[in-house]
C-alpha cells in the first residue's frame, strides 16, 4: 500500500512539473504536503529518477507508442508512463507485472477509459525490449506442459 501511495505522489508531482513546468522541488513538496512520511521517500526516489534517466524514458517511451509522439499524449498518461518505466529500468526488486499492474490501475483512476488497454501496450512493449517481459517464455511453455500432462490424467 506505500509504494502504491508514493506511485500517486510521485505521479501528481511528475504531472506538476509537466504541465506546470514547476520545478521538481516545488512540485514534489506541493505533492508531499500533508501526506506521512513513509510515503515520501519512494515518491522522491521516483520523482528524482525520471527526471535523471528523462532523455532515455522518454527515448523508450517515443518507440513504443505508435501513431503518436511523446507530446501528443495527455499528460497524465506521459507522466505515468514515464513513471512506471523508470521503475521497470531501476527498480529489479519489483516485478514487472507489479509496475505495470499498478501503472494500468492508476491510468484507470486518473486518466481516460481507453487509458489502461494503451498504457498497459506500450509497457509490456518496453518491458519485452528491456528483457523484463511481463511473463517468462520458459513459465508459459511449462504451465502449457502441466494442463497438457493434467488433461491426460
Amino acid at each position: 500500500m506505500a509504494r502504491r501511495q508514493s506511485r500517486v505522489l510521485a505521479l501528481r508531482a511528475l504531472f506538476a512539473m509537466d504541465i506546470g513546468r514547476q520545478d521538481p522541488e516545488t512540485a514534489l513538496r506541493q505533492a508531499l504536503e500533508g501526506e506521512p512520511d513513509g510515503f515520501a521517500e519512494y515518491a522522491r526516489t521516483l520523482c528524482a529518477g525520471v527526471q535523471a534517466d528523462r532523455e532515455q524514458i522518454d527515448g523508450l517511451i517515443a518507440r513504443f507508442i505508435r501513431g503518436w509522439s511523446l507530446p501528443r499524449l495527455a499528460a497524465v498518461d506521459r507522466s505515468l508512463l514515464r513513471l512506471a518505466t523508470y521503475e521497470l529500468l531501476h527498480q529489479p526488486e519489483i516485478p514487472p507485472t507489479a509496475v505495470v499492474s499498478e501503472a494500468v490501475e492508476l491510468a484507470s483512476t486518473y486518466s481516460t477509459e481507453d487509458a489502461p488497454r494503451f498504457i498497459n501496450g506500450v509497457l509490456a512493449r518496453i518491458a519485452e525490449e528491456i528483457g523484463r517481459p511481463l511473463r517468462d517464455r520458459d513459465q508459459d511453455q511449462q504451465e502449457e506442459v502441466e494442463k497438457d500432462h493434467g488433461e491426460d490424467h
